[in-house]
C-alpha cells in the first residue's frame, strides 16, 4: 500500500487502511505499508504486525515539501469546487508541481527498494497525493490499483479532469467511491473495465465506559450535536454555528461539540490557514453570543472520539462539499441519526426520512430545521438511529469493505496471469 499519511496521524485513510491491514493479517495475506515521513519518526517500524516504510530517510528540505503541498491543496480544492482555474493549470509550475513529482519520484523509489525486498504481488495507491506512482513505476510488472478518496464530480472544470484521468490511465483499476463518481470517469475516459466502485468502510470500538459528558461539563439532560471534522472552511463548521440561534430558542439545554483534527502537510509547515479559519469560528461564536453551549475539544484519542459517538444525540456534517464524509458512517455504526449536507459522498449515504436529513449546503435555516426536527422528538430520533446501523451494517461495515477490497485484488491479479 501507498498512501501520504499513515500511523502517528490518524486521519481516515490511516484508519482505513489499518483495519484493512488487520484483517488481511488475519486471513494469512501480508500487507506493507509505505506513506510521508512525519518528523522525527522512524524509517521503518512495526504496526499492528504491519510492516511500515516511511519517505524520505533524510528529513524532508521543506521547500520542496511546501511546493508539494500547494500544488495538493490545489487539487483539494479544484474537486472540492473551491478553485475553478484553468490557468493554474497551465502554469502548474508555479503552483508546486515541481515539487509534487519531486516528492511521488521519491515514494516510487522507495517503492521499487520495498519491492526488491518483499517482492509483493501487487500494488494499492491511495488518493492524489500520490497518483503520478502508477506512470513513475511503470516498468513495475505488476498489478497497480488506485483509489481516489476526494470528490470527482462532473462539473469539476474539464481540463482538470482530463489532467487526472490521464495519470489514472497507468493503473490497471481505479476505485471511486460512488457510483456518480464511477459515472464521470468513464465519461470523461476512462475504461469502463478500468474502474469499480467501492465506498468506505470503518470498523468502531464501542467504549468500555464513557466519560465523555462528565470531561466536557455536558448535563445528563441536556441533547450533543456532534461534528466531527477538520477545522477547513470547506466542513461548512461556521454554518453550524449560524444554525444554532434558532435552536436554543426552542431547545436551550443543548451543548454542540465541534471535534477538529489538522492534515500531515498542514501541521509540518505551520499553515496559517487552519489557524485563521478557527479564529474567525470562536469569534463567530462570540458574536452570536453562543459561548455556554459551544465546545472545542481540539484533536482527541480514537477512545474519546468513540465515546464522543456514543455519548451524542444527533451528528451532523454541513460540508460544503465532500467525498464521502466517514463522520456520517461513524455516526450510523453507533446508531445515531445523521443530518448532512446534500452533496458528494453524504448523498448516497443519507436517506432522507429514513437514517436522517440532508440540506442544502450553506444554508443555516435548513440546518435548524432539521435538528429542532430530531431533538425534539424522541421517537424520531430513535427511529432514524436504529435504521442508520442498519444502513451501516449492510452497506460500510469492515467486513463489506474487506470483502470488496480481496475481491478486486483477485480479479486484477487474474488478469495479469
Amino acid at each position: 500500500m501507498r498512501c501520504q499519511s499513515f500511523f502517528p496521524y490518524t486521519g481516515g485513510v490511516s484508519y482505513y487502511l489499518l483495519w484493512l491491514g488487520r484483517r488481511c493479517r488475519e486471513l494469512s495475506h501480508k500487507l506493507s505499508i509505505i506513506h510521508l515521513r512525519p518528523k522525527d519518526s522512524p524509517i521503518e517500524e512495526e504496526v499492528e504486525s504491519i510492516k511500515v516504510y516511511r519517505v524520505p530517510k533524510e528529513q524532508p528540505d521543506l521547500r520542496v515539501i511546501g511546493g508539494y503541498t500547494r500544488f495538493k491543496e490545489l487539487i483539494l480544492k479544484v474537486f472540492h469546487g473551491v478553485e475553478t482555474s484553468d490557468e493554474k493549470l497551465i502554469n502548474r509550475h508555479l503552483y508546486g508541481f515541481n515539487e509534487y513529482l519531486t516528492v511521488n519520484t521519491h515514494f516510487a523509489e522507495r517503492v521499487r527498494e520495498v519491492y526488491e525486498k518483499e517482492s509483493f504481488d501487487l500494488l494499492h495507491v491511495h488518493d492524489f497525493q500520490v497518483l503520478p506512482l502508477g506512470s513513475m513505476l511503470r516498468d513495475l510488472k505488476i498489478p497497480k490499483i488506485f483509489t481516489w478518496h476526494i470528490p470527482f464530480a462532473g462539473n469539476t472544470p474539464k481540463a482538470w479532469i482530463d489532467f487526472i484521468i490521464k495519470y489514472m490511465m497507468e493503473y490497471d483499476n481505479v476505485v471511486l467511491s460512488t457510483r456518480a463518481y464511477v459515472a464521470t470517469a468513464i465519461h470523461y475516459g476512462l475504461p469502463w473495465n478500468k474502474v469499480s466502485c467501492i465506498p468506505p468502510f470503518i470498523a468502531v470500538e464501542k467504549p468500555r465506559e464513557n466519560e465523555f459528558r462528565s470531561k466536557y461539563g455536558i448535563d445528563q439532560d441536556e441533547k450533543i450535536i456532534l461534528c466531527v471534522a477538520r477545522i477547513d472552511s470547506l466542513k461548512g463548521q461556521d454554518r453550524l454555528i449560524r444554525a444554532l440561534p434558532d435552536i436554543v430558542k426552542v431547545l436551550p439545554k443543548i451543548k454542540c461539540v465541534f471535534i477538529g483534527n489538522g492534515s500531515m502537510t498542514k501541521d509540518v509547515l505551520k499553515v496559517n490557514e487552519k489557524k485563521i479559519y478557527d479564529q474567525n469560528l470562536k469569534q463567530l461564536v462570540e458574536e452570536l453570543h453562543l459561548k455556554d453551549i459551544i465546545i472545542f475539544t481540539g484533536s482527541i484519542s480514537r477512545s474519546e472520539l468513540m465515546q464522543a459517538y456514543e455519548a451524542c444525540d444527533v451528528v451532523v456534517l454541513p460540508s460544503i462539499m465532500e467525498g464521502f464524509g466517514l463522520t456520517i458512517t461513524e455516526g450510523m455504526a453507533f446508531g445515531k441519526p445523521v443530518i448532512g449536507s446534500a452533496t458528494g459522498g453524504i448523498l448516497v449515504q443519507i436517506w432522507p426520512g429514513i437514517n436522517g436529513y440532508l440540506v442544502e449546503p450553506g444554508d443555516p435555516r435548513q440546518l435548524s430545521e432539521a435538528l429542532i426536527m430530531i431533538l425534539s422528538n424522541e421517537y424520531l430520533k430513535r427511529s432514524l438511529g436504529a435504521k442508520a446501523k442498519e444502513v451501516y451494517e449492510r452497506e460500510y461495515s469492515l467486513e463489506r469493505g474487506v470483502r470488496d477490497n480481496l475481491e478486486l485484488y483477485e480479479r486484477v491479479l487474474a488478469t495479469r496471469i
